[in-house]
């Protein structure tokens, strides 16, 4: 690599580039004899050498001269071309079988096309070069102003300066509100902290968030960025993952606030909602919605900028914050800035840093920033030129970043600059990858090789020293997540310049340069795809295209992007179309010769491009869960300069030949090992340098001992997590165990190895290194599916292993002595740093051994799952468990262990297990069964534990007697499921429980007055309580929220519930025949949702249309079998405040009516759900209200509403969605388009279609000329959605006016109607 010349010039990183190109030996004898060529590089070299010194001085000045930054600008654009044409040569010269004559035979044929764009381009640049002079730059020496950082992340636990600030906060969340006044409108409280950007609301929130205190008053915690992208269904979802653990993929937002809803209800929940800036008072409240259910004393921490968002959603006065003092701003500094103690003792050197100090203005994060930047440095020269830069002094006003975040930019190493710079691309609040950032950073050129170490080691160390220089943060919850903050990111966007693009905002006006390298499209904007692609020319020399946010459920109008991008972006290096409903690359993508990094991950594609392999540059190949691709090109072997290939979550059938060519490979995700010479294991043997993790699949094919030694996986030291696989087939049971045990054995891998899983073994007995305490590096490890293994190997010698899961071992009959210790055991205590074990599925299972040694002395979890044959005792002596489950072991008859600190117990279907004390700490405790039933509530009845919130009693068939007075005080979800004999005795009452439900159980109660017994009950569910026939409360129950009773046939009386639940919001009544919902008392002003049965007693008028109901929204009416309803709804039978009406399963109905529909003003969406028969609309119209049908599995209906059908004239300006389950798209869809009506389709991938007529609306008209019918098919993949979107417009002759019609509805989030011209979309308002 050629000598770095420019310092901290941010023109230096494109300057290495280029003259590491002319640089290179092989460059030099490609040109080797050409004289013209090479007076051409030698006239560039110069003039770059003359420029270099410069640059700094420019940097500085084009703060403040226009002129300064025009020129830098110019010369980094014409930098760009050179370094393009150098690496087309270098490219195409590396991949011809004579390089040594390459050059001359393209001169002949290309006519010197090269040497004229040569020297066409070496002209501008010294023309550029010769500007300096009239600039008045001068000549600045080269200074050392890069320190290294020696350590990656901050410490960031002590923050100076707001202890009064978290103790506040700390009181109002640890604050019971036990003054409410009882209302049900205050029980959660909403605490903002207000302030102005980098003033440490964050920083504040993770403090309070993570306090001891905090995390023990609350069931559930959650951690939610908000950020200026409002977007409500990501949130929700975000707080659905962050207090669940798990992914969710819903798509619906009512779905997921139901779900979040549910599972808030009755818990004490903390939940913090950082930067929000979303002013809008309907999407704040409606954000908030499913937290009224969270058991009194919940709390959500909203941190805002915005004073208007926090008196819009304050339950309390708003915490505000105030800079910090100049004293605690110095500590800030002094901390991050990491000084020796004689540095510290150094006056001169403190007075320079307390100046400074006072320079940030109180800020937090302008000290933080100018800390990172003089790290490690104590040198006083150095802190004066800080202190002294003319950047303080920057008086442009169109510059609001702090000057302390400019001057940390400017100190930054050339190298990082741009880097860093690259992160403009990415919206606010975005969450970072380290890994994915650093390959980007490679395909563009940024990483400067050092001695012996990778480029994805110097990129790890770049992004590790922007972490230390506070321009990347952790992610507050999310591990190996990074955040940017909103200032530092403002100040990306300012030195991105024209270089770099980001289409997310129509309405800013932006427009693509002509010097702009650097594009990325923000689905989740309205800036339409089109439009920035519609000037070819401008886009031409883009060097990235980036596509961010897009999901399954955004609707995108993809248009003919790629083909614009194939055709005209011949000088792409970096491409992501991950998830774009894209099935097949044309083959022209092998023009792309500069292409370093190909993204397409979540596409349908189905197969690749044989010219794929001719991508000479390529370095970066993801194809993660292209589930449709089956195979690779076979020029995969050309890919010599490929270093990441990532094909998990495909469906190859085997690898192409020849991949041991790729020997640059760091990592490679999976292996699928084939029968044939080129694709066998022994090709993964040249792979020296594999990285990170790796899965081999299909080993059945390997043959013998000697092809899997051929692997080498030993000598593969950087792989630190390894599946290995053997597909489950008939033959497994006749595979030859030595043979087998013997390839095991040749592929064990280095002693580095930290998680291993081993799936479908076919062996008997597991080679001696599996289980070798040399591995003490193994913290996972997982056997699965090995199902001829009849023996576990010696696992307790790995000294740090944490996390160990045995399942599906169907031959295995005993866990003996020698699953702790072989004969060569060096650990006297086995598994000692074990915290979690699993057992499951394992058939043959009857013996484990345990007796006789002290393991497990860490364990905090065991799982034993559907071993039933499993007998004898459980370890006993397990001092650290906190949770045991047992599920399905019915032969088990152990006693349980003796263990203090368990807090969970889970026993389902191993009726032998013997219970007895149980444990003082429990707060989880769930129970299955005859003989666990009667021994738990007998334990209840003579302990007092102290510390159960969860008891769920299921499936016991003998009389149980359970006092209410002996329930634990602290219980608060209380779950009684087929139980038909427990009887509760009704003595005093408890104050705690939230949440009762109760199904087959109870049998001997007809009158049903338990509710009594608990009046802060919150959520309630009675079903299959057959004999009861009326349910009794005597006395308030003011907090009950929800309701539900199912099959309950008897049940003919409730009336007194009513006037006890004046804060019911939620009813559900399903199959009981004979209840009786006439009011009487105070009427349900509370009451929003309710949900029946059809029967007349339900329905009739007498019901629903009385004051007890005048307060409902939603109602939804499900049918018997046996209704004979010929025609719904009858007139006056709803009541006029319905906002939503849903009609299901009602078999008999053939007509909706109208005039049953015509006095609700306020009805906006219609449901109609597997009603068979449903065919006519009869009246005048719907409700003008009306915005929103939904048609599901009523086909006749649906039908009919797709026709143009003279009774579904009424429908043009409503959104209508029909599931029809077999009906196909038809592009032929043209003639049903009329008056402005836009028609697309969503496609499931069962086939479904779902139909959106968008809703009319006055907005102004545009005449479009030359406007042809456009038809654009989107699709996009995910698990469960395979969605396409039909967009059509009708063709027009040229002076014809179109109308666009722009609902003002949120239905399809983000879509882009590309097709349009700009010119149709400026009058129009975009509310999707």
């Amino acid at each position: 690599m050629a000598t770095a010349l420019v310092g901290g010039a941010v023109l230096s990183s494109i300057f290495n580039v280029v003259f590491d190109r002319m640089s290179s030996p092989e460059f030099a004898n490609w040109i080797k004899g050409k004289k013209l060529t090479q007076k051409l590089l030698e006239r560039l070299k110069t003039t770059l050498y003359a420029v270099q010194a410069f640059l700094i001085d420019a940097e500085q000045k084009q703060i403040k001269e226009r002129a300064v930054k025009d020129w830098l600008h110019n010369l980094k654009d014409s930098m760009y071309v050179a370094d393009d044409l150098l690496d087309e040569v270098f490219t195409k010269a590396a991949t011809q079988k004579d390089p040594g004559t390459f050059f001359s035979r393209y001169l002949n044929l290309q006519d010197r096309e090269i040497a004229n764009r040569m020297e066409e381009i070496v002209d501008r640049i010294e023309f550029i070069v010769r500007q300096k002079d009239t600039l008045g730059l001068r000549e600045i020496p080269m200074e050392n102003r890069s320190w290294r950082i020696t350590t990656s992340l901050v410490d960031r636990s002590n923050v100076y300066g707001r202890e009064d600030d978290k103790a506040a906060i700390v009181k109002l969340l640890l604050d019971d509100d036990d003054d409410d006044n009882g209302d049900g409108d205050n029980d959660i409280s909403v605490v903002p902290i207000v302030g102005m950007g980098g003033i440490g609301k964050t920083t504040l929130a993770q403090l309070v968030y993570h306090d001891d205190e905090v995390k023990e008053n609350f069931d559930f915690r959650g951690w939610v960025c908000v950020s200026e992208e409002f977007d409500i269904m990501k949130v929700t979802k975000n707080i659905l993952e962050a207090i669940t653990k798990s992914f969710c993929n819903l798509k619906n937002l009512n779905l997921l606030q139901q779900d979040l809803k549910e599972k808030l209800s009755g818990k004490r929940f903390f939940i913090v909602l950082d930067d929000v800036w979303n002013e809008d008072y309907y999407d704040l409240n409606a954000l908030l919605k499913p937290f009224q259910n969270g058991h009194k004393g919940s709390k959500i921490l909203i941190t805002t900028r915005s004073k208007k968002v926090a008196s819009m959603v304050q339950t309390v006065l708003p915490h505000e914050l105030n800079l910090l003092s100049d004293e605690d701003c110095w500590l800030v500094f002094s901390k991050h800035a990491r000084l020796s103690i004689d540095s510290i003792q150094n006056p001169t050197l403190e007075k320079v840093g307390r100046d400074i100090v006072k320079k940030c203005n109180g800020l937090p994060l302008a000290a933080q920033a100018l800390g990172g930047l003089l790290r490690g440095n104590s040198h006083v020269k150095d802190w004066n030129h800080v202190l002294k830069s003319e950047i303080w002094g920057s008086s442009d006003d169109r510059i609001k970043v702090i000057p302390a975040l400019r001057i940390n930019y400017y100190y930054l190493p050339s190298c990082l600059k741009e880097c860093f710079v690259y992160c403009s691309l990415y919206p606010k609040d975005y969450e970072f990858d380290k890994e994915e950032l650093v390959l980007l950073w490679m395909a563009e050129n940024f990483l400067q090789p050092v001695s012996k170490k990778t480029l994805e080691e110097v990129g790890e160390e770049y992004f590790d020293e922007l972490i230390a220089r506070s321009f990347f943060q952790p992610h507050s919850t999310r591990e190996k997540k990074f955040v940017m903050h909103d200032l530092v990111h403002d100040l990306a966007m300012i030195f991105a310049g024209k270089f770099y693009f980001r289409a997310e905002e129509l309405e800013n006006g932006d427009e693509v340069d002509s010097k702009t390298r650097h594009l990325s499209h923000n689905a989740k904007g309205n800036y339409p795809i089109s439009k920035l692609f519609g000037d070819c020319e401008g886009v031409k020399h883009t060097r990235t295209f980036l596509e961010i946010n897009l999901e399954s459920r955004i609707p995108f109008n993809m248009g003919n992007t790629p083909c614009i991008l194939l055709s005209h972006m011949k000088c792409l290096r970096v491409l992501s179309l991950k998830c774009f409903p894209l099935e097949s690359l044309p083959d022209s993508i092998v023009e792309l010769i500069h292409l370093r990094y190909l993204d397409l991950s979540h596409t349908l594609i189905v197969t690749l491009p044989e010219s794929l392999g001719n991508l000479y540059n390529l370095q970066t190949l993801k194809l993660v869960r292209c589930a449709n691709l089956k195979m690779l090109p076979t020029g995969m072997q050309n890919l010599v300069n490929l270093r990441y290939l990532d094909i998990s979550g495909t469906c190859l059938h085997e690898m192409p030949k020849g991949m041991s060519k790729l020997k640059s490979l760091q990592f490679l995700s999976d292996y699928i090992v084939g029968k044939h010479e080129g694709n066998m294991i022994k090709e993964l043997g040249a792979l020296a340098n594999l990285h990170e993790s790796m899965s081999i699949a299909k080993l059945e094919n390997v043959d013998s001992s000697i092809e899997s030694s051929e692997a080498r996986m030993f000598d593969k030291d950087g792989i630190s997590c390894l599946r290995l696989g053997w597909s489950s087939d008939k033959d497994e049971n006749i595979a030859d165990s030595q043979i087998e045990r013997d390839i095991l054995d040749k592929l064990q891998p280095h002693s580095n190895l930290k998680e291993l899983e081993i799936m479908g073994y076919r062996g008997t007995t597991f080679p001696d290194w599996l289980g070798h305490s040399s591995y003490h590096n193994i913290t996972t490890l997982t056997l699965r599916g090995c199902s001829n293994c009849c023996m576990l190997p010696s696992l307790g010698q790995l000294p740090f292993l944490k996390h160990l899961l045995i399942s599906t071992c169907k031959s295995l009959g005993t866990v003996g002595t020698e699953f702790y210790r072989n004969d060569e055991c060096c650990l006297e205590t086995p598994f000692p740093m074990l915290e979690t074990l699993s057992f499951g599925s394992m058939p043959c299972w009857t013996e484990w051994c345990s007796s006789e040694f002290n393991a497990f002395p860490r364990l905090r979890e065991l799982i034993i799952r559907n071993c039933p044959m499993l007998r004898g005792d459980l370890p006993n002596h397990l001092p650290s468990l906190q949770s045991l489950k047992i599920i399905k072991c019915r032969q088990l008859s152990s006693c349980l262990p003796r263990v203090p600190l368990m807090t969970s117990l889970h026993i389902v279907g191993s009726n032998k297990v013997r219970i007895g004390e149980l444990p003082p700490l429990l707060r989880h405790l769930s129970v299955k069964g005859n003989h666990q039933v009667e021994s738990v509530v007998e334990a209840i009845k003579n302990m007092q534990l102290t510390c159960l919130t969860h008891l769920h009693i299921l499936g016991c068939v003998s009389h149980i007697s359970f006092p209410v007075s002996c329930i634990p005080a602290s219980l608060q979800d209380l779950m009684i499921w087929n139980c038909r004999k427990l009887e509760f005795q009704m003595e005093g009452q408890h104050h705690s429980l939230r949440i009762l439900s109760i199904s087959k159980s109870c049998d001997s109660v007809t009158s049903f007055s338990l509710l009594d017994s608990f009046p802060n009950l919150m959520n309630v569910e009675i079903m299959y309580c057959e004999k009861m026939e009326s349910i009794v409360v005597s006395r308030s129950l003011s907090c009950l929220r929800s309701l539900i009773i199912n099959n309950c046939g008897s049940l003919i009386s409730m009336t007194t519930l009513w006037m006890a639940a004046p804060q019911l919001e939620d009813l559900t009544i399903l199959r009981c025949p004979e209840i009786d919902l006439s009011a009487s008392g105070d009427p349900l002003r509370s009451l929003r949702y309710l949900a029946i049965s059809y029967c007349n007693k339900l329905v009739s008028s007498t019901a629903l249309m009385s004051s007890q109901f005048h307060g409902l929204t939603d109602l939804r009416i499900v049918g018997e079998c046996d209704e004979t309803a010929k025609c719904l709804p009858k007139e006056g039978w709803l009541p006029a405040s319905l906002e939503s009406l849903s009609l299901e399963g009602i078999k008999s109905v053939e007509t909706l009516e109208c005039k049953g529909l015509a006095h609700l003003t306020s009805l906006r969406n219609l449901n109609i759900k597997e009603c068979p028969k449903l065919e006519n609309i009869e009246g005048e119209k719907l409700s003008a209200s009306l915005m929103r049908l939904i048609i599901i599995q009523s086909p006749l209906l649906g039908k009919r509403c797709q026709m143009k059908d003279p009774q579904t004239k009424d429908l043009k300006g409503i959104s209508i969605d029909i599931l029809v389950p077999g009906m196909l798209v038809n592009a032929s869809v043209k003639s049903i388009l009329e008056n402005g009506v836009m028609l697309s389709f969503l496609t499931y991938f069962t086939g479904t279609v779902i139909c959106f007529i968008c809703k009319q609306t006055s907005y102004p008209t545009k005449k479009i000329e030359d406007q042809d019918c456009c038809l654009k098919l989107l699709q996009f993949q995910s698990q469960l959605l395979l969605l396409t979107v039909l967009l059509i417009l009708m063709k027009r002759s040229q002076g014809n006016r179109v109308r666009v019609c722009i609902p003002g509805l949120r239905l399809l989030e983000g879509l882009a109607i590309g097709s349009l011209k700009a010119s149709a979309l400026e009058e129009c308002v975009y509310s999707f």
